[in-house]
């Protein structure tokens, strides 16, 4: 029980470092002694200087951690100081993303004018040129630095995806000879191989499945957002639906937890080992980057949670989750929102899930319905005030909306993923089932573009950081209350 508790303290102690050195500097002082005090304290061994100690001694490693990843040398970001021509020779790494004024993808430097480097830069170019993943080649252009802009720090974003600088309309060439990391050519065949499916799943369910409801298919179920009607885009947007089009921690962490929920009669076991098997072979499909494996282990761990049913365990589980992730790119705390909205809808299925799902038990009568209604309301009340705060809209139909299609996108992702594999096989079985996919997906679009179409959909809020952190405060007093009435009750009626 000590050693449980200790644990826990140390991991909150370096999710508080990593947080505080996320806002501010401290410096080697602050950090050398926190570390210093932290270890004589430790040697005291007391209970009582035993936390203590565990505390300063995280708190300092998180602190330390953070701070150097932040302080990290770059080469390229040097270099594009002096806005520099540049020749560039390495491979795209990341999928081709439309903007305004064109589109954008990562490219992994090797070499620049012929000195070794391994950093990752940011690459922007008209929409009709649109390199594939894994593709070797020579970019020459001018290197800069990227700036931010009054509402958003673009810089630290790209830094926490280990983004240096950016080239914008480079010319092409092909590299004469290019040697390239071993663990780096596993990445590249993986990740061109997944692809490989991915696309072909794509140009199976376009076949098989009438727009718009083609595009949805495809972008819930690869991530592939190119085909989806821009304006089917803004009723997301006006409903606060955006995050099911998004590859993100919060989309993944919900579907898991509907798929618990309606894979529940096949046995509580079977339906974690068919959900996780299921959610490790949607993050092989889309590609494995980054951003996808975190939003992966959150989901699964959002189904352990439910699994084990145990707070003091799933607890533990949850802060040794983040703690690892931060261990491996302590950036993400701040400038990751899908970091954040995952944790935050993790912490609403294991805490808030259990005290709302008796309310829809009552109101729905099948209980797998029931269940997945209660998860998905969970999550959307835990991660509100974080939506609020990230991106500053409030959409007033979002909470009957989202209760409404998310429990729908598995069965639309299930559907998908069906007419994928027939359409590859024997279009004609996949044409049959992809009329079963449109349906779900029609229904879905109908209820987002109806919400779309109502008087104030969506309008812009202030909601500062005080503001979020007043709300969640709140929340968690609430939640800490019920459990402690819960755990009280017991006692009261046996006295009486």
């Amino acid at each position: 029980m000590l050693a449980n508790r200790i644990l826990n303290i140390g991991l909150a102690g370096f999710l508080a470092g990593v947080s505080g050195a996320s806002f501010f500097i401290f410096g080697p002082e602050i950090r050398w002694t926190m570390l210093l005090l932290g270890l004589l304290i430790l040697l005291l061994r007391r209970p009582a200087s035993l936390i203590v100690g565990v505390i300063l001694l995280s708190t300092g490693l998180g602190i330390w951690h953070t701070e150097e990843r932040i302080d990290r040398p770059s080469v390229l970001w040097e270099m594009a100081a002096q806005h520099p021509k540049v020749m560039l020779d390495g491979y795209v790494d990341g999928d081709f993303k439309r903007t305004e004024n064109g589109g954008r993808y990562t490219f992994h430097v090797l070499r620049v004018d012929a000195v070794a480097v391994d950093e990752r830069i940011m690459v922007y170019g008209p929409e009709w040129i649109r390199p594939r993943y894994g593709q070797q080649l020579t970019l020459a252009g001018s290197l800069r630095r990227p700036t931010n802009t009054d509402e958003f720090d673009y810089v630290s974003w790209l830094a926490k995806n280990g983004i240096a600088a950016q080239l914008s309309y480079p010319t092409y060439g092909v590299p004469s000879v290019l040697e390239i990391p071993w663990r780096q050519r596993i990445t590249r065949t993986v990740g061109s191989t997944a692809r490989a499916l991915r696309y072909a799943a794509r140009d199976a369910v376009i076949t098989a499945v009438p727009q718009p409801a083609a595009g949805y298919i495809v972008g819930i179920l690869v991530g592939d957002e190119a085909d989806i009607d821009p304006s089917l885009q803004k009723s997301f947007s006006l409903t606060g639906t955006s995050h099911i089009l998004a590859i993100s921690g919060y989309n993944i962490t919900i579907v898991a937890g509907a798929l618990m929920a309606v894979l529940a009669p096949l046995g509580r076991r079977r339906a974690y080992i068919f959900a996780v098997a299921g959610v490790s072979a949607f993050t092989i499909l889309v590609g494995a980057a980054p951003s996808v494996v975190r939003a992966a282990i959150m989901g699964v761990l959002g189904m352990t949670a439910i699994q084990l049913g145990r707070k003091q365990a799933v607890g533990t589980a949850i802060l040794s989750s983040a703690a690892l992730m931060c261990l491996l790119n302590p950036l993400v705390l701040r400038w990751d929102a899908g970091f954040q909205l995952s944790f935050m809808a993790v912490l609403g299925i294991v805490y808030l899930e259990p005290l709302v799902r008796p309310l829809w038990e009552c109101l729905v009568r099948w209980k797998s319905l029931a269940d997945a209604a209660a998860t998905t309301f969970a999550a959307q009340v835990m991660v509100f005030p974080l939506l609020l705060f990230q991106f500053g809209t409030l959409a007033p139909y979002a909470l009957p909306v989202n209760l409404i299609v998310l429990p729908l996108v598995p069965v639309a992702m299930a559907l998908g993923g069906i007419t994928a594999a027939l359409g590859i096989i024997w279009p004609f079985l996949g044409a049959l089932v992809g009329q079963l996919a449109w349906l779900v997906a029609s229904i879905q679009i109908a209820v987002i573009r109806f919400a779309s179409s109502l008087p104030y959909a969506s309008s812009n809020v202030s909601f500062s950081a005080a503001a979020m952190m007043a709300a969640y405060a709140g929340l968690a007093a609430w939640i800490f209350s019920v459990y402690r009435r819960h755990s009280e009750t017991p006692k009261e009626q046996t006295n009486g």
